[in-house]
């Protein structure tokens, strides 16, 4: 069980902000757990942003169905499903997501899952989402992109099961080149020290430590391993490529020292670390 709870714990590392964001306030509530800050980042701020980025068209989820592409443990998907009011909210993920252990984790955070009517999740393919063309009013997916071997191929998928008149929200958080772009900040603090160092010395040091358990190092240097290095161009490219049109653009920038052996990458790849957008078929 622990085995497979740590799984489902990697499949949705999905961050709702910055981990280098800014420390709380004084006299600010005392920290949580970070089992329990995980919770409350999906579940509220990230649920909300998705919500509020469909709202900045016009677009109501309510009545709606949706899916998410790349759910994960699940979390996020509750938060929409109580924030959004979607008659149907289907999570798509290469693992199946444990709705059992999702209602038990928001019971022990005060939220009542109990009754989660509309809300379903089901097992994808690398390349092929399990559904009908045209089912879904709406697709979302967070923080999942950067984790994706073949993002032309979902995203075609993702075309093809949205309706005609759909609209899809992506928001990518880090892009590989960007300052924490290796997802491995709880082993390196410092910014783009993937970049200035050889993959295969990162991946060692990562192993050869104790600062986390031994699974989790090990899954955490393997995607490391796999992330799929899209840039900014090359995801535009592949929105073209699927048939959408990009109608709302924000890029996610944050101050960069530079130094000589990050000199020879592109200012926006080694600028920009996130994107949120909202596309329609062409």
């Amino acid at each position: 069980m622990a085995n497979r709870r740590l799984v489902e714990r990697l499949r949705a590392r999905r961050r709702a902000a910055d981990p280098t964001s800014e420390p709380p306030a004084p006299g600010a509530p005392p920290p949580r757990s970070p089992e329990s800050q995980w919770f409350w980042d999906h579940y509220d701020l990230a649920a909300q942003q998705v919500v509020e980025a469909f709202a900045a068209e016009e677009i109501s989820m309510t009545g709606r169905a949706v899916a998410d592409v790349g759910c994960g443990d699940g979390i996020i998907d509750l938060g929409v499903l109580h924030k959004g009011r979607p008659r149907l909210l289907r999570g798509f993920d290469l693992n199946l997501t444990n709705a059992e252990y999702l209602r038990r984790r928001a019971a022990e955070e005060g939220v009542d899952a109990s009754d989660r009517e509309g809300l379903e999740f089901e097992r994808s393919e690398a390349g092929r989402l399990p559904a009908d063309n045209g089912a879904f009013d709406l697709v979302f997916s967070w923080s999942a992109f950067e984790h994706i071997s073949r993002p032309i191929e979902v995203l075609r998928e993702i075309r093809r099961v949205l309706a005609p008149q759909g609209a899809f929200f992506l928001q990518l958080w880090p892009f590989y080149f960007s300052a924490k772009g290796s997802h491995l900040w709880e082993w390196f603090p410092e910014d783009h020290h993937h970049l200035q160092r050889p993959e295969s010395e990162v991946t060692a040091e990562v192993l050869a430590s104790d600062v986390k358990p031994q699974d989790w190092t090990q899954m955490m240097a393997r995607e490391f391993q796999h992330l799929n290095r899209i840039t900014v161009d090359e995801l535009q490219r592949s929105m073209l490529a699927a048939g959408f049109v990009v109608r709302r653009l924000e890029l996610l920038t944050s101050p960069t020292r530079l130094t000589s052996q990050l000199a020879r990458y592109s200012w926006l790849d080694l600028g920009v670390s996130g994107i949120k957008l909202i596309a329609t078929p062409a």
